[in-house]
């Protein structure tokens, strides 16, 4: 069963309130969907919102608001939330989606590996 939250400021404290499950989560800078991510196997969704709320804090990337969603498939519908996502943005992926972005994706866990290929 998949539960999504509200859009919430993406502070510490929101951070903390944040299930520590896997899921999928959004980054906005105001009403811009800016990045789209997924939990590897082995982080939550507080972790890797807290790690992004870092970079947000030492101004690599901007971000003012986030989403998340638990799932227990994460890769799968990140795929699905980008291709919504590049689709109403006329085929543009969101700006910390793209290629040499601080938030590029790094191949860290073996489900990410495997959904590479």
């Amino acid at each position: 069963m998949r539960v999504a939250s509200l859009r919430w400021r993406f502070t510490a404290e929101r951070v903390r309130e944040t299930p520590d499950l896997q899921g999928v989560y959004t980054l906005w800078d105001g009403k811009e969907c800016v990045f789209v991510g997924h939990t590897p196997w082995n982080r939550s969704l507080q972790q890797c919102l807290r790690a992004h709320l870092g970079l947000s804090d030492e101004g690599a990337i901007r971000a003012s608001h986030f989403t998340w969603e638990t799932t227990s498939t994460p890769k799968g519908r990140e795929q699905e939330i980008l291709e919504r996502r590049v689709e109403a943005a006329q085929g543009r992926l969101p700006r910390y989606n793209l290629p040499g972005s601080p938030l590029a994706p790094t191949k860290t866990s073996v489900t990410d590996l495997h959904a590479r290929s």
